[in-house]
């Protein structure tokens, strides 16, 4: 809304802020030459809780049967500071300017803000082990605090973020799916598995006769398909590595009101592929997000199992002993303990030892 002499009003009032917080909202506007203000008013839903007049002094007052806490010291003709938000101050806030005779003209604007309730700590990632093959399956964990909003997870491989279907579960008793698609020719790999949670801060062996099979194969991470970002929830996925997202509600009272924090889960599960190991290793990272408040990250370092050359054991052949190398032993298995048989060529120390005869020394030990 706009009328002559006061216009061009501008509100800057954050989309969400933590529990205890504090937030500063803004409020901006244009005069025309010679036209003075009268006052700046805002109010929470209909209730005006801080007002500006400069030509009184104090020019601030404060309404403080709202229970807002306003920061005085920091609040002004084109701000407002409150201190020590709380859940009961979620809503829409609007600022009303007026000028001042002889027109008296007066425009508002509004906006919601919206106080969260933040995990109290990031979110953790686990893995069934520290090190995987190329072909193996992957299959990763990750866990984020009750909040309100819960948070969104994301996962990352090697920076790359990768994305699948979210399933929220709207409740603790969680209700067994049934298959929408079932394909017993498809591999594991392109599998969505909805599977119930009972404890999300360790890793279990997902349920696997509940699953969604998609057709699809594994590119790598750098040749993956996104989803659209602007759709909240994707019914189905052409992406190989899938998550499954799940909230835990847990209904926490406060002193206010009722809190409906809740727990979020998600389960990454991939075909571990040469192409997303960097230097032998696989960065997987879950990120969590509240609105635009708060993030966070939980990360895990894979190592990649590469073949070993096992150490060559036995007894030497003709051609060892004629380049006088020395080949340890073979092993002979015996509960646990095998004995190591060693045979020793000193044939190049007895070159060297004329006074002694040309002979193979053979020692026995048993290792411990």
């Amino acid at each position: 809304m706009s009328v002559l002499g006061l216009r061009d009003i501008q509100l800057n009032v954050p989309e969400a802020v933590g529990v205890g917080s504090s937030a500063t909202l803004g409020c901006r506007w244009a005069l025309d030459v010679g036209e003075a203000l009268y006052t700046v008013k805002w109010y929470h839903g209909a209730q005006e809780f801080f007002r500006f007049v400069p030509k009184e002094l104090p020019n601030t007052r404060v309404f403080s049967q709202t229970g807002i806490s306003v920061d005085v010291s920091r609040s002004g003709a084109q701000q407002v500071v409150l201190r020590g938000v709380t859940r009961g101050l979620s809503g829409r806030y609007r600022c009303e300017v007026s000028a001042d005779a002889p027109f008296f003209h007066t425009v508002y604007k509004s906006a919601f803000m919206r106080v969260v309730e933040l995990p109290e700590m990031g979110p953790s990632v686990r893995a069934q082990k520290s090190w995987y093959s190329i072909g193996d399956m992957l299959r990763a964990n990750c866990s984020s605090p009750p909040a309100d909003p819960p948070a969104n997870l994301t996962w990352l491989l090697n920076g790359q973020e990768v994305k699948g279907l979210d399933i929220p579960l709207h409740d603790i008793s969680y209700a067994r799916r049934k298959p929408v698609i079932s394909d017993a020719s498809l591999e594991d790999a392109n599998r969505i598995i909805f599977s119930p949670w009972d404890a999300i801060s360790s890793y279990e062996e997902p349920v696997t006769d509940n699953v969604i099979d998609l057709p699809g194969n594994i590119g790598g991470v750098a040749g993956i398909p996104y989803a659209d970002s602007n759709r909240k929830h994707e019914t189905t996925t052409r992406l190989a590595p899938r998550i499954e997202q799940i909230t835990n509600k847990s209904n926490i009272g406060s002193d206010e009101e009722k809190s409906n924090k809740s727990s979020s889960f998600s389960q990454l599960v991939i075909r571990v592929q040469s192409v997303h190991f960097r230097k032998g290793r696989l960065n997987v990272t879950c990120v969590a997000h509240v609105l635009s408040v708060w993030s966070n990250s939980g990360v895990l370092i894979l190592d990649e199992e590469r073949p070993q050359i096992a150490p060559v054991m036995g007894s030497r052949d003709s051609n060892s002993a004629k380049n006088g190398f020395c080949n340890s032993a073979s092993l002979v298995g015996s509960k646990g303990s095998p004995k190591i048989k060693w045979k020793v060529l000193f044939s190049s120390f007895l070159d060297q030892k004329p006074k002694f005869d040309r002979e193979v020394i053979n020692r026995e030990e048993t290792s411990g």
